[in-house]
């Protein structure tokens, strides 16, 4: 999906640039809960990419400009995991978030040791994603 909203914003570590929201790729295998974090993020004023795994993923990355990813970690074709080695192993620095209902708190943290900003256990509540977002790149902004 193409995102279409234009704001004026400030991309993670740059000068204000007009017109160009920040971008989230969302890399979720549920069509229903892709398609309510990509009308979350619109509504709060991102552009957005969808992906159904990590291949799809890792493709948009490589062709667009992307702010932030947020991951879910398990999906077929390639899972979240694999995604993640992979964009860290290209050298996309990107803020990534995970998410997932079926593993535990451990785990989560591990993909934190290996690259990832931060994560969510589904179900999770948008406002949290929200003030998530804002914390992560009005940090970038100074």
């Amino acid at each position: 999906m193409n995102p279409e909203q234009e704001t004026q914003v400030r991309s993670p570590g740059s000068t204000m640039q007009k017109n160009i929201p920040l971008c989230i790729l969302v890399v979720e295998d549920d069509p229903s809960v892709a398609d309510m974090l990509e009308a979350a993020f619109r509504t709060w004023g991102y552009g957005v990419w969808l992906a159904r795994n990590g291949q799809e993923g890792l493709e948009v990355v490589t062709t667009q400009s992307i702010d932030g990813i947020l991951l879910d970690m398990h999906m077929p074709v390639m899972d979240g995991p694999t995604m993640l080695d992979e964009l860290r192993w290209m050298g996309y620095q990107v803020p990534v978030w995970v998410m997932s209902s079926g593993m535990d708190r451990q785990a989560l943290q591990q993909f934190i040791r290996e690259g990832a900003q931060g994560f969510f256990v589904k179900p999770f509540q948008l406002e949290s994603l929200q003030q998530t977002c804002a914390q992560i790149f009005l940090s970038n902004d100074a």
